[in-house]
């Protein structure tokens, strides 16, 4: 293929791509932020909200939030912010962008590196509109799989370049894409593992001599056209070697794993600030929680079922409750997988891409297969968005070499692809369709799987906050009959029970939620709140310091153990907790009249007048507001205007007593002044 037509039809391909991706996807724009992940990264993220801002930038980079090390990740959402605010629809087209991103730069890739571009695009294609994938799309709070797999493409292409003609400008890129995307998402540890891979195929970097190029395509992918034979022997003639070591014998292993030291440095740091992150936030779970056998046994089943839901793509669900297997399904997927490495490895020297699919396939699961335990799900559709690529490859190139055994018509095998590829589009947009809130969701996944207790407790959050209490009780109640040791249910049940006034029997939840897990800082706030409103100082600053030792801001804990603090006559720290508070809600106008009014303690009246006159400013109803500002502007000698906002805060509210007699005691000294 000539130079020209060659850019041309690859760039037909990758609008092509982007065009079907997004026509797909273009529904989650009217889609909401579901109840699962989405307020701590984005919906109730005061950090992310604020937009791109020093601060900002220096918590994404020290975080470890949720247990992940991401700060790219963080500064998309910033961004995202930043340019659009923070409502969900721009969150998720972004996410699109991105998918949509690393599927063209997939194709383009692969196609650099096989000169096949029917295969590629179909590879891409694949990736693109595989119903296993939407989880990864759809869901904001998966920003750190499309953002890091984009990151992982950019990586591949600028290997390709680098291995085409090798030098230290093209080697650069490399690493600098492979640290972002570790900076985006630490699945990318296994880039060195597959880079390697890639030079035993398609790249055939081992290879002794010039590799044959393989002959162009046509659009079947199967063969040259006629005709064409004598030209692309002659383009070959002119055309320089393309794999490092032509004509000057082989490439040694040594070189091609030296090539990697740098990335195996960074993947095994990016690993280690992985495990470290992620045992800092007790997500990881140990042995006695879950034996070495019962990891091992999930792992088998868990690559066959990832296998089985590429093929068969239904009961897809957003959580899949971890379970015990049966030592038969565990010994079946076992010696299935056995039988397809031992296959593989037979066939291996005649069709590399079998091997190289399938070992890219389980290199690439492995980092979230589950034998280092994180949460309780057995296993989730998001872990295949990379891994597939391998099976999609062996079945790209598999199919067209079977189809030039069967000597099949050409115009078989691109029906079959289109066909494919059309059956996987129509799954996709249906099951996009379950993402388009919390409601959604979570009633799919409760209807595709058993035992669901996160499901039961997320929908019901969704029904308390539409008012359905007694339905969010029942879905409660139906999570703690199977996870009894729920914290968040418990909580949830606490919540429910105050909606309808069940005060007192809201607080043993809340504490039974504690119980579980201390460091709960809704439940910690909450049970806070309720010894203030009981007097309870004490216990109520014991949970509000706890609710605040979190690496997320707590500005409503801040607030409400500054009242604490004022009630118990400590106000150094009173104000240190309300100027805390402050810096993350400036527009909170009860905040400036608590920090006026401890400066008028403290003495300083200047500051205090600035504090209430925001309060006034942000709410011009606000009676003690005005009250205070009228005190305060009293003590300045400044009467005219304290007379103004006392006859202003009596206005509001006639039955002020203090009010009405800070005004008789201003117009009386105003009098004697005249």
């Amino acid at each position: 293929m000539a130079p020209w037509s060659r850019i041309r039809t690859n760039a037909l391909i990758a609008i092509a791509l982007a065009g079907l991706t997004a026509a797909i996807y273009a529904q989650v724009a009217a889609f909401d932020y579901v109840n699962y992940d989405d307020p701590y990264y984005v919906r109730e993220n005061l950090i992310v909200q604020r937009g791109l801002t020093w601060q900002g930038v220096k918590w994404a980079f020290t975080t470890t939030t949720l247990g992940n090390w991401h700060p790219l990740t963080w500064l998309s959402y910033m961004l995202d912010c930043q340019l659009f605010g923070a409502g969900p629809g721009a969150q998720h087209l972004v996410n699109v962008l991105f998918h949509a991103l690393g599927a063209v730069l997939l194709f383009l890739a692969l196609e650099r590196m096989t000169r096949a571009p029917w295969r590629s695009a179909f590879v891409a294609a694949l990736f693109a509109l595989h119903p296993l994938h939407v989880e990864s799309v759809a869901w904001i709070a998966e920003r750190k799989d499309v953002l890091s797999s984009f990151f992982w493409m950019l990586t591949l292409w600028a290997y390709a370049l680098y291995a085409e003609r090798p030098g230290p400008t093209r080697y650069l890129l490399v690493p600098v894409f492979f640290l972002a995307g570790l900076m985006a998402k630490s699945m990318l540890v296994t880039v060195p593992v597959v880079l390697l891979l890639m030079d035993w195929w398609p790249l055939r970097r081992f290879d002794a001599a010039r590799p044959t190029a393989p002959a162009p395509e046509t659009a079947a992918g199967l063969s040259e056209p006629k005709g064409e034979k004598d030209r692309r022997r002659k383009e070959e003639r002119k055309r320089p070697a393309t794999k490092p070591g032509a004509g000057k014998g082989p490439l040694s292993f040594l070189p091609l794993l030296t090539e990697k030291v740098p990335l195996a440095i960074l993947s095994i740091a990016a690993g280690a600030i992985a495990i470290i992150t992620q045992q800092k936030s007790g997500a990881v779970v140990s042995l006695t929680q879950l034996s070495l056998s019962e990891r091992v046994g999930n792992a088998l089943v868990s690559c066959v079922l990832y296998l089985w839901k590429t093929i068969w793509p239904t009961g897809l669900a957003v959580f899949y409750p971890l379970q015990p297997w049966p030592p038969a399904a565990v010994l079946g997927a076992a010696l299935l997988l056995g039988a397809v490495s031992a296959g593989v490895f037979r066939w291996g020297r005649r069709y590399p891409y079998l091997a190289f699919g399938w070992a890219w396939y389980l290199v690439t699961l492995l980092p979230v297969i589950g034998l280092v335990k994180l949460g309780d799900a057995a296993m989730a559709d998001r872990y295949t968005y990379v891994p597939l690529i391998g099976p999609f490859i062996a079945l790209a190139w598999g199919a067209c070499d079977l189809s030039a055994r069967l000597r099949l018509h050409a115009s078989v095998l691109p029906a079959a692809a289109c066909g494919a590829l059309a059956a996987c589009a129509i799954v996709t947009h249906g099951q996009i369709a379950h993402w388009q809130d919390s409601h959604s969701l979570f009633t799919r996944a409760l209807a595709v799987t058993e035992k669901n207790f996160l499901a039961h407790n997320n929908l019901a959050v969704a029904l308390i906050v539409d008012g359905r209490i007694e339905e969010a009780r029942a879905h409660i109640e139906q999570a703690l009959a199977i996870q009894p040791r729920y914290a968040g249910a418990h909580f949830n049940r606490g919540v429910a029970l105050a909606r309808v006034g069940r005060d007192e029997e809201a607080l043993p939840s809340y504490l039974k939620a504690l119980e579980i897990n201390p460091a709960f800082p809704d439940a910690n706030y909450t049970v806070a709140g309720i010894y203030l409103s009981r007097g309870d100082v004490d216990r109520a600053i014991a949970h509000f310091e706890r609710a605040i030792r979190t690496p997320e801001p707590q500005p409503k804990a801040y607030a409400g153990l500054a009242e604490a603090y004022i009630l118990k006559g400590r106000m150094d720290e009173a104000l240190s907790a309300s100027l805390s508070a402050l810096e993350w809600q400036p527009a909170d106008a009860k905040l400036h009249y608590n920090i006026g009014s401890i400066y008028i303690y403290k003495g300083r009246g200047d500051e205090a007048i600035a504090h209430f006159q925001e309060a006034v400013r942000l709410d011009p109803d606000y009676s003690r507001a005005r009250n205070n500002l009228g005190s305060a502007l009293m003590l300045r000698n400044r009467i005219d205007e304290a007379i103004d906002h006392f006859r202003e805060a009596v206005r509001l509210d006639p039955d002020y007593g203090m009010a009405r007699e800070n005004l008789r005691d201003a117009l009386a000294q105003q009098k004697r002044r005249r």
